[in-house]
């Protein structure tokens, strides 16, 4: 869920200083709101040459039907390639629309993932 200690520290102050008490109740609610997912084959869609933003979108809703669309943004780096996909909650953590800086870029953006050596 998250690769390192740095990385766990780092959202921690971000995201759940703000949020709950205690780094554990943050984590908690975290694993609780990881689990609750279901992540679509981005191997396979990684094989589309003609993969966009928008079918990356598609992809997790269709995973995960209960999530509004505008709930899922995107960042990909200057080359196209995709660094991360964004969930956006609310304070009563259900999915909730994402701010434009958030969505990231428009449908269809042509979007590379990287499948590893």
């Amino acid at each position: 869920m998250m690769p390192s200690a740095r990385i766990q520290a780092t959202e921690w102050a971000k995201h759940g200083a703000c949020m709950v008490r205690t780094p554990e109740a943050y984590f908690k609610v975290t694993r609780i709101l990881w689990d609750g997912l279901r992540k679509p084959d981005l191997d396979r869609l990684s094989h589309d040459r003609a993969l966009t933003a928008g079918k990356i979108r598609d992809a997790f809703v269709l995973a995960n039907p209960d999530w509004p669309r505008s709930a899922v943004g995107l960042s990909i780096n200057q080359r196209g390639w995709l660094e991360e996909l964004r969930l956006c909650y609310a304070k009563n953590f259900m999915p909730t629309a994402c701010n434009r800086q958030r969505f990231g870029p428009k449908d269809g953006t042509n979007v590379k993932i990287w499948r590893g050596l």
